[in-house]
């Protein structure tokens, strides 16, 4: 596989949506109006009332004979049912799970596909980071923030050939696909370049472009970002960027899927606003939307978030826009996000005024976040060069009983997740005992 595969494509259509009514009415009608082919690729495939409709549509268009592969993250869509599975199946629907839980695939196992790609007929796609459900709160009935764009136009060729790839390797059998076709360009379109991030064909290439453009950055950076805990030295580039006169401005969940998550990332903001970065909550809904922009001319809507799981793990897909008029609409809508649904974090309060036992849990997630992203995803992944490694060998041992203990506790009591523990636990006793076995052999 290339390890540059998509290139800058001149002149594309580009549109961009927030989740919600508009979005899922576009979604469907995508998806109704295929006449030849549609891929579809996501982490969640949620049978709500959202999902249904795209699920009965999917098997609609298949049974009129329109060519329809759909392929979901088996962790991520592990609710999706044995029953509605065979529906699809049923209907003439080629339908995937992404890396099945398998002892043989054991090591890739924290490889999940994260991103969410609608491609029909190898003209029109969205791409951005809304999984195939209904994500409306319960209380305030608003969805969701999350985003996504529409594309047409040259860069639709590559995307095509990328989603057939994925999905063929994903089967581990022999597909073939008809050659693509290209697309016509789009009169005063934009420019575009889809970047992955692929840890197994060593791709960071979003992550490289968030450094790479925070460190020119000259006027101001804006990210909007679902699961916030970068890495240290992305922290130290975006404190730089605001020491030389760059005004950049987090926005971030005040409430999350994911609780313990934002208490961890939090104990990271201290840092921030101590250093002049300005930090906005979103508290309409929750937020799970990754967005971007950095000066005038360059934006990114994808599905990668800043942290260790995207950075490492995760297979993510991200749109980079080069184009004044497309950023200035979007750093107009994120004026709007503000002001309609985020408050200000104050400096002072934030860092002196909260109670002991909010920085006690703050730091006690920070910790357990940072374990398991430091720790176990190096060992999961690391391979032994030195087969008689012994330093390698204990920390494996002892970060097994660690991660088991984590997830017991996490079981008994509502204060951790105990599931990824247990799992993580689970990988490095395997990791042991296949390098045992290495080493029997020779």
């Amino acid at each position: 596989m290339e390890h540059n595969f998509f290139t800058l494509s001149k002149n594309n259509l580009a549109i961009f949506y927030r989740d919600g009514q508009k979005y899922h009415e576009e979604y469907l009608n995508l998806i109704q109006n295929a006449k030849k082919t549609i891929h579809l690729q996501t982490y969640i495939f949620m049978m709500d009332g959202f999902g249904s409709l795209v699920h009965n549509e999917l098997m609609n268009a298949a049974l009129r004979g329109v060519q329809v592969y759909l392929l979901v993250d088996s962790v991520g869509s592990r609710l999706l049912d044995k029953r509605s599975e065979m529906n699809l199946v049923n209907a003439g629907v080629h339908f995937l799970r992404f890396n099945e839980m398998q002892m043989k695939w054991l090591y890739s196992w924290g490889r999940r596909l994260h991103h969410k790609i609608l491609l029909v007929d190898e003209e029109a796609s969205f791409i951005g980071g809304i999984n195939v459900l209904a994500s409306v709160d319960a209380e305030s009935h608003t969805s969701q923030l999350d985003f996504a764009i529409f594309l047409k136009g040259p860069v639709i060729v590559r995307l095509t050939q990328y989603c057939q790839m994925i999905f063929k390797k994903a089967s581990q059998k022999k597909i073939s696909f008809p050659p693509t076709q290209d697309s016509p360009s789009i009169q005063d379109g934009v420019d575009l370049k889809i970047l992955v991030n692929d840890w197994v064909y060593r791709r960071w290439q979003i992550t490289r472009q968030y450094s790479h453009l925070t460190q020119k950055a000259k006027h101001e950076i804006t990210i909007i970002n679902s699961y916030f805990f970068p890495r240290k030295t992305f922290m130290k580039q975006l404190v730089e960027a605001r020491k030389r006169g760059v005004r950049v401005r987090l926005i971030l969940p005040k409430f999350s899927d994911w609780p313990s998550y934002i208490l961890a990332s939090e104990f990271l903001y201290a840092y921030f606003l101590r250093n002049g970065v300005e930090i906005y909550l979103w508290k309409k809904s929750i937020l799970h939307g990754k967005l971007a922009t950095i000066d005038e001319n360059w934006a990114t809507i994808g599905s990668f978030n800043l942290n260790y799981t995207s950075y490492q793990q995760n297979l993510e897909m991200n749109v980079n826009i080069y184009s004044e008029k497309m950023t200035t609409y979007l750093k107009a809508e994120i004026e709007e996000i503000i002001l309609t649904g985020c408050e200000k974090l104050d400096a002072k309060y934030f860092i002196e005024k909260c109670s002991l036992k909010v920085r006690i849990l703050r730091l006690f997630y920070y910790l357990v976040l940072s374990v398991v992203a430091n720790f176990s995803i190096g060992l999961i992944y690391q391979e032994d060069n030195n087969k008689e490694n012994k330093f390698y060998n204990l920390l494996r041992i002892v970060g097994s009983l660690f991660f088991f203990i984590l997830g017991i506790i996490g079981l008994i009591l509502p204060i951790i997740p105990g599931i990824p523990f247990l799992i993580i636990s689970f990988l490095l006793v395997f990791k042991q005992i296949i390098s045992n076995k290495k080493k029997e052999v020779l």
